[in-house]
């Protein structure tokens, strides 16, 4: 599975915003720092449902978890691009 796929299946990103860190390796650091935005919003969503709501609470403690995993592959994608651009120079 390659990384769109990845990101296709966490339906985190849309699939332009996929294209673009696919095609483009410098647009992964804004798109990883959104990643990290959307995982402390659901975070505190989360906690802030926990007392009130179980459903509310697990729908934020889900989008979190997905938000978080984007931001891993993203920051896997960095670290490769980086790797090829030493390996070509």
């Amino acid at each position: 599975m390659g990384f769109s796929d990845e990101l296709e299946r966490l339906v985190t990103l849309s699939r332009h915003q996929i294209e673009v860190v696919c095609a483009d390796e410098t647009q992964l650091p804004e798109h990883i720092e959104l990643c990290r935005e959307q995982f402390d919003e659901h975070l505190a969503a989360f906690d802030a449902a926990q007392e009130r709501d179980d459903v509310e609470a697990d729908f934020h403690w889900q989008e979190a978890a997905a938000w978080r995993e984007t931001a891993a592959i993203l920051t896997v994608m960095v670290d490769r691009a980086a790797g090829a651009t030493r390996r070509s120079a």
